[in-house]
């Protein structure tokens, strides 16, 4: 076993049946030139959402990965951005002498690229794909959103010299990241455009419709997709390899939906040859007994589980009814039946791979003083255990004062001679939407004894993720709204903008599209403005976004529009006839697979 604590000396920051039985046959065996490699890679169910600007997951993002691996610019190991390999040079400059960053970026790409199906790939495909996502009325028209038209104002072509240029209306202190990594990935303009002439379709619409079979420049390129079943994917020969110029060697990927209630099984007898993010006690003590034919890399998980209120719905529209239900969940007692002794608290939404979390002399992976001076909404008694009475006065104190205010919305929040608490007259109560990952820990924990106790009951619904997706984002109708919270999971990209995910500009009436922003929270837009436009030239640009990135963390732990519930020590675990799959925090699977091989 391989422990790791990755220390990111850049920003770490924020990111939801059988097949080849004949592939299968020649997993595990020695690579050679007669004799190819297959690895399949357990995972939980994907959309086939496979481009970025619709409501793909986590799973989703992976495939994204393989098939892509960036933009113009792509992650390294340790959290820094390069030059992708098809990218020849960038050029830096200033519109204007007098501006304190650079605002002009110019991508020269190398000549001779080609896309995985042999298409050429030029700065006319960078272009095409930039202009792709800032016609935001087209894209809208698909279900699709994308920020990039906020951050550039214009991309010119020079097609003699292969090379664009990208002028930015304001330079972002995470610029690298949000405007030119892996969510802006290149376009087959030439694909693209024919089919869209083809079908008679906007260009958007065409990739709307082929959303499960994208084509890219990167390690891998999909052979196959089975919906709810598996991806497989081949090499690209096109490949110009990874930052360090590395290309796979395993000929075969199998990305295979796995049912959470099998995948140790799977993976240990063999059936699958990895597993990425185990972080529940009883499965991760189960891989580390198969050392003989089972290796691991251990991490610090790079984001989190949390409960998302929607912000402008029922009485979770009031802090003291968030905050009062985060004193009626034990978190604790959630964590240890979820996860058990692998579980990490959290009150807020950051990791602990963040530099932005530590004073000098710190170290990465502890809680260092910032993270000890957030609010915990768990209150323990003297043996440090979770205290119900405590925990119970904080609550009723907080509802108590909701019901005593009679402006706005606290005219709806009442209480009865009898001490109940009411919304609009009726029992007080909270629609929880979950998945059926969560409903043991989420029934355990809140059982009917708390909620009587507590005064406000907590209607659980599972569902699949796909339906509870389409409640969170927005995208069901409105007269079926009915959910203040849900269950979820969050990865963090490499650079941390607050924005992108938490402004008021990302929520769009609920039924009209998905919004980026799940929580529906409005907090302060002036504050997120400060952390985006830091200067990422200087060290003071540097201090002011640490400076004002921690104003924001306390203002979410203080207003609660998510109660984070925990964050992981994640296990990856794959079978130790392969070698050299070292995955990290940052370097997840998809990237490092590609320096992967079978041993000889």
């Amino acid at each position: 076993m391989k422990k790791k604590l990755l220390i990111l000396g850049v920003l770490a920051a924020l990111l939801f049946t059988g097949c080849g039985g004949s592939e299968k046959e020649t997993t595990g065996t020695a690579g050679g030139a007669d004799k190819p490699t297959t690895f399949v890679m357990g995972s939980a169910n994907f959309n086939g959402d496979f481009y970025y600007g619709w409501t793909n997951s986590a799973y989703d993002a992976n495939i994204r990965r393989l098939v892509w691996g960036g933009g113009l610019l792509s992650q390294t190991d340790k959290g820094e951005l390069a030059l992708t390999s098809f990218v020849e040079s960038k050029v830096l400059s200033k519109s204007d002498p007098s501006k304190e960053s650079e605002d002009i970026w110019t991508f020269k790409i190398k000549d001779g690229m080609k896309f995985s199906n042999g298409d050429p790939l030029t700065a006319k495909d960078v272009k095409f794909t930039y202009d792709f996502y800032m016609d935001k009325e087209a894209l809208a028209a698909t279900g699709g959103t994308s920020s990039v038209s906020e951050y550039v104002d214009r991309v010119e072509l020079d097609e003699a010299n292969n090379t664009v240029v990208f002028y930015l209306k304001r330079t972002m202190y995470t610029i690298g990241s949000s405007v030119f990594s892996e969510d802006q990935s290149i376009l087959d303009s030439t694909m693209i455009l024919a089919g869209a002439e083809k079908d008679g379709v906007t260009p958007q619409q065409w990739v709307k419709a082929n959303m499960s079979t994208p084509v890219g420049y990167g390690a891998y390129k999909i052979d196959e997709y089975v919906e709810s079943q598996y991806v497989k994917l081949s090499i690209n020969e096109n490949y110009q390899g990874n930052f360090e110029g590395d290309k796979p060697s395993i000929d075969t990927l199998i990305v295979q939906n796995i049912p959470e209630e099998t995948k140790i099984t799977q993976l240990v007898t063999g059936e699958i040859d990895g597993l990425a993010n185990i972080g529940k006690e009883e499965n991760v003590d189960a891989v580390l007994a198969e050392t003989a034919t089972l290796s691991t890399n251990n991490y610090f998980r790079h984001g989190g589980g949390q409960i998302t209120f929607h912000n402008d719905f029922g009485p979770a529209q009031l802090p003291e009814v968030r905050k009062a239900f985060a004193y009626e969940f034990d978190r604790i007692k959630f964590r240890n039946i979820f996860l058990g002794k692998y579980g990490i608290s959290s009150n807020a939404p950051y990791s602990r791979n963040m530099w932005m979390m530590y004073e000098d002399g710190e170290q990465f992976g502890t809680e260092g003083k910032f993270e000890k001076s957030l609010t915990s909404y768990d209150i323990l008694d003297a043996d440090g255990n979770w205290d119900e009475e405590a925990n119970l006065k904080e609550a009723h104190k907080l509802l108590d004062q909701a019901a005593a205010k009679t402006d706005g919305l606290y005219a709806k929040l009442t209480k009865d001679a009898d001490g109940n608490y009411l919304w609009e007259g009726k029992e007080l109560a909270l629609n929880l939407a979950i998945t059926s990952a969560w409903t043991d820990a989420i029934n355990l924990t809140l059982t009917k004894e708390v909620q009587d106790k507590f005064g406000m009951k907590i209607n659980v619904d599972s569902m699949d993720w796909s339906i509870m997706a389409n409640n969170l984002y927005g995208n069901s109708a409105l007269s079926e709204r009915k959910y203040h919270m849900f269950t979820g999971g969050t990865s963090y990209s490499i650079e941390y903008d607050p924005y992108a995910n938490w402004s008021s500009t990302k929520i769009l009436p609920f039924g009209k599209g998905s919004s980026s922003n799940s929580t529906r929270y409005v907090g302060d837009e002036k504050l997120l403005d400060e952390i985006r436009f830091s200067n990422p030239s200087t060290d003071e640009g540097t201090a002011s976004y640490k400076a004002n990135w921690r104003k924001w963390i306390v203002e979410v732990n203080e207003d609660l529009p998510q109660l984070p519930l925990y964050s992981n020590n994640y296990y990856d675990v794959y079978t130790n006839k392969v070698e050299n799959f070292e995955t990290n925090a940052l370097w997840t699977w998809p990237y490092a697979i590609i320096k992967a091989n079978f041993k000889k």
